[in-house]
């Protein structure tokens, strides 16, 4: 293991400059922040353009596009444990079982395809069922079914987007994914403006167009993503032209690390979208509209800390497959301080400019609405910003964890925490305790967070995850290194034999 230690990146303080992890670490994740951020985009561009045909196809597009990326959140969550396999692989210096592990990505997509499929083709049927219970206007819910029959059946590239981005996140090269959201944002733009409008010769299609062009994009950045496997450069380290085979093992070791992944998914979106529509409701059309204001604001702190936490993941993962756990542990400890300083700093910005913020986003046109909305917003990003530092610590711990391979317990935290306490405390003081209007929600929202930040911050502390061994060999040559032709980390140097 000489060559382990050899290679190993200095530690934080060394000579007094405690900069190098963290220049390592903003460099790799600069492109994933990117990404996260761009895929906000996506959706705002959907919003925006569909919004132009009017009211009912305004309020049908947001609550279809959440229930299509819930569906798809069960595979591509899945999908997403291939970055813990690649950037262990990697770490252990037998970068060449990467490729194995994530052409099973695109096998599993191929299953999301065919188990969506009936999903897409009887949309009509069972669409009309959620409407009824949710008491959709009719020409809303008619909006939602066109959306809906066409916008699933980009399930099965949602999927393989996420294993593809998720091995090259893992392979340090997350340069290739951001350029691939960046072309579907310009696919899915240009697909509305054709399809939903009917320019270019097209048939106008209204919000059905926009399901079109969702799939369109979906495809263009799976393609995006698809022709690097094949790169000679990438296939000689990784194997990714030779891997192809569907492999019963790989695929139940995506399944062990990425399912519990796909539950945090499932529980976290669950959980926002009762506190959305079941909880916020009972307060009235100012509190809806500033909870959804404060939601906002909201991404704009943790989608970043996201993209941080996406080049963590990795970070550990190359640790703990070179057999240094104390360097992956130093790591954790770098973007620790990086997250908790950026989601501090929002923090304040909430506290402190509450009202700006929320006013500029504020376009309701009567006064006295207005100012109960603005109001209720600036009390919300005060409850956002008294739980920004434990979200901070959630996301730190939570990709941590992955990195490691301990996906189990930390879903289980989530699903414990998130429902335990937000959802049940939450909706539990809408109606016993209706004289604290919607601070009860959120205070329980706000407790949530605190307690799962502690309690994942423990498991990381425990030390378990130094226990957890995805490969049961013993590494061949164990070393910290990027993918082949990508730049250095700060301070490490590459083992010329490996």
């Amino acid at each position: 293991m000489s060559s382990s230690h050899a290679n190993a990146l200095p530690p934080v303080g060394r000579r007094g400059r405690p900069t190098q992890p963290t220049v390592e670490l903003l460099i790799l994740a600069a492109p994933m922040i990117g990404m996260t951020v761009s895929r906000m985009l996506m959706g705002f561009i959907d919003f925006a353009m569909v919004s132009q045909l009017g009211t009912a196809a305004q309020a049908a597009i947001s609550p279809s596009a959440l229930l299509l990326f819930t569906i798809a959140c069960v595979g591509m969550g899945m999908a997403q444990g291939v970055q813990t396999f690649v950037a262990q692989a990697d770490g252990r210096g037998e970068p060449w079982r990467a490729g194995g592990y994530v052409w099973q990505t695109i096998h599993i997509a191929l299953l999301a395809t065919l188990g969506s499929a009936p999903i897409a083709l009887f949309t009509p049927h069972w669409f009309p069922t959620l409407g009824f219970i949710g008491q959709h206007p009719a020409d809303v819910q008619q909006m939602e079914i066109d959306f809906l029959a066409l916008a699933l059946w980009s399930i099965g590239p949602m999927t393989a987007c996420a294993g593809l981005e998720s091995f090259y996140n893992g392979i340090r090269r997350p340069i290739i994914g951001l350029v691939a959201v960046l072309a579907s944002l310009a696919a899915i733009w240009l697909g509305n403006w054709v399809l939903i409008f009917g320019h270019l010769g097209f048939p106008a299609m209204g919000i059905a167009g926009s399901g079109v062009a969702t799939v369109l994009a979906w495809c263009v950045r799976l393609a995006v993503l698809a022709v690097p496997l094949f790169w000679p450069a990438i296939d000689r380290r990784y194997h990714t032209r030779r891997s192809f085979r569907p492999s019963a093992e790989k695929l139940a070791d995506i399944v062990r690390v990425g399912g519990p992944v796909s539950v945090q998914w499932l529980v976290d979106i669950g959980a926002w979208l009762v506190f959305l529509e079941l909880m916020m409701p009972p307060y009235q059309k100012a509190a809806m509209a500033g909870a959804n204001l404060a939601i906002q604001y909201m991404h704009l702190s943790f989608m970043p800390a996201l993209g941080v936490g996406l080049a963590l993941t990795t970070q550990v993962g190359n640790a703990i497959g070179a057999c240094q756990p104390d360097q992956a542990d130093l790591r954790v400890h770098v973007a620790r301080r990086v997250i908790i300083g950026y989601m501090g700093l929002i923090a304040v910005v909430f506290v402190l400019a509450g009202e700006p913020l929320s006013e500029l986003l504020c376009f309701e046109p009567d006064a006295v609405l207005r100012a109960s909305v603005i109001s209720a917003s600036v009390y919300m990003l005060l409850w956002s910003a008294l739980f920004q530092m434990s979200d901070a610590m959630c996301i730190t711990y939570s990709f941590a964890a992955r990195g490691a391979g301990d996906t189990r317990v930390p879903a289980v935290l989530f699903f414990v925490c998130c429902w335990g306490i937000f959802v049940a405390g939450g909706y539990s003081l809408v109606w016993l305790a209706p004289q604290w209007g919607f601070h009860g929600p959120w205070a329980m929202c706000a407790l949530y967070i605190i307690v799962l930040g502690g309690l994942l911050w423990q498991r990381w502390r425990s030390g378990v995850w130094r226990t957890i061994q995805l490969f049961k060999a013993e590494p061949v040559a164990a070393v910290i290194a990027p993918a082949e032709g990508a730049p250095l980390p700060v301070g490490a140097q590459l083992d010329p034999h490996v």
